[in-house]
């Protein structure tokens, strides 16, 4: 079950631009929000879609490389080495997106997936 709400995740998600027209302001659709986290994001601007993916405790258990790459990404303020994973979008089928937390100062931001690039 997804512990995050969709506000905060349409807050989050602010930090990115759309694969299509570069805006930054995103909803979530509610329509199409799955009981398993997995949700619609849309921007506001174009209308483009894109999955939302809010399940990271089955997809941590699923993709095994994921623990070690989430130890070695660096915060962007403190610098500390080590975060957790919050949710990850698909916005495009070459720009996966995982939004964390650092573990040592608790900022939040957005990094690329190298893991999940489709080319």
């Amino acid at each position: 079950m997804p512990s995050l709400s969709p506000e905060e995740v349409e807050q989050r998600l602010t930090s990115v631009h759309c694969a299509i027209c570069k805006g930054d302001r995103f909803g979530i659709d509610r329509r199409f929000m799955q009981p398993d986290g997995e949700w619609r994001g849309v921007c506001m601007k174009c209308r483009y879609s894109f999955p939302v993916y809010t399940d990271m405790e089955f997809y941590q258990r699923t993709q095994p490389d994921i623990p070690y790459r989430l130890k070695e990404i660096a915060c962007r303020v403190c610098q500390h080495r080590g975060v957790t994973l919050d949710f990850r979008i698909t916005m495009s089928v070459r720009e996966a997106i995982y939004f964390v937390t650092c573990l040592g100062c608790h900022t939040k931001f957005p990094e690329q997936s190298s893991l999940e690039a489709f080319e």
